[in-house]
C-alpha cells in the first residue's frame, strides 16, 4: 500500500524537528560518566537510528519509504549488520501489507478450490 502524503510530509517534519535539537548522551571522561547535551550531528548513528525509529510516527507511511528514508538520515555503514539488513529489505521489498493481504486472498482461493474438489 503506498504512504499516504499527508503522513509522509508529517513524518518528514518531524525528523527535521528532530534533527535541530540536542540530545542526551553518556559521556565517559577519566573512569566516570556524565550526561552531556550533544547536537544531532554529534550523535553516534545507531542512536539517531534508534530515536527515529521510535519518535517518529510512521503511521500511514509505507515500510518501503520508512526504510529508504531511514537509510537517507543515517550512514548504513556506522550501524549494525542487522539493523542495516532490516533497512534494506523495507526499502526494496513489496510493502507487507499489500503482501499480507495478497497472501491471504490467494490461501482464501486455494481453500475453496481444495474444497470444490472434495465434492
Amino acid at each position: 500500500m503506498p504512504s499516504d502524503q499527508k503522513r509522509l510530509t508529517n513524518a518528514l517534519l518531524h525528523i527535521e524537528r528532530i534533527k535541530d535539537g540536542s540530545y542526551p548522551m553518556v559521556v565517559e571522561q577519566e573512569r566516570s560518566h556524565r550526561i552531556e547535551e550533544r547536537p544531532w550531528a554529534e550523535m553516534p548513528e545507531p542512536s539517531k537510528l534508534a530515536i527515529l525509529q521510535d519518535a517518529v510516527d510512521w503511521t500511514g507511511v509505507s515500510n518501503r519509504d520508512q526504510g529508504h528514508i531511514l537509510l537517507s538520515e543515517v550512514d548504513p555503514g556506522k550501524i549494525s549488520d542487522a539493523q542495516r539488513n532490516r533497512l534494506i529489505n523495507m526499502a526494496v521489498e513489496e510493502d507487507g501489507y499489500d503482501k499480507l493481504l495478497e497472501e491471504k486472498a490467494d490461501g482464501g482461493k486455494k481453500r475453496d478450490k481444495a474444497r470444490d474438489k472434495e465434492r
